[in-house]
């Protein structure tokens, strides 16, 4: 199972968001994935604890400028930052398919 994290100031709206794209994800049963793909979120201030648990990591546009700290707390795992327009509106639809384009190591 792959294991995607997703990170916003405080984890609420990565929250709502992880839902909606896990629901997408499970609906729709992407073709380009081969095990099941598990979607969490969490706060800034949590994520280098929780970070060591996960192969792949979302960043809430909001929050980009610690792209930097983010990174040195993952090493070489896949960093993405969302864009702003589906992060606003929720579209976990969207942000999965952005998801599967980018990091193609969740399809593994």
């Amino acid at each position: 199972m792959k294991k995607l994290l997703i990170c916003c100031l405080f984890g609420n709206t990565a929250n709502a968001l992880a839902k909606r794209m896990q629901k997408a994800a499970n609906e729709h049963n992407y073709p380009m994935l081969i095990s099941p793909m598990l979607i969490s979120a969490i706060g800034l201030e949590n994520f280098a604890s929780v970070a060591p648990a996960f192969d792949c990591f979302l960043v809430a546009p909001h929050i980009q400028y610690k792209l930097d700290e983010i990174k040195a707390a993952v090493g070489d795992a896949p960093v993405a930052i969302i864009e702003s327009y589906p992060f606003a509106s929720m579209d976990g639809e969207k942000v999965l398919e952005f998801v599967m384009a980018k990091m193609p190591v969740l399809a593994e």
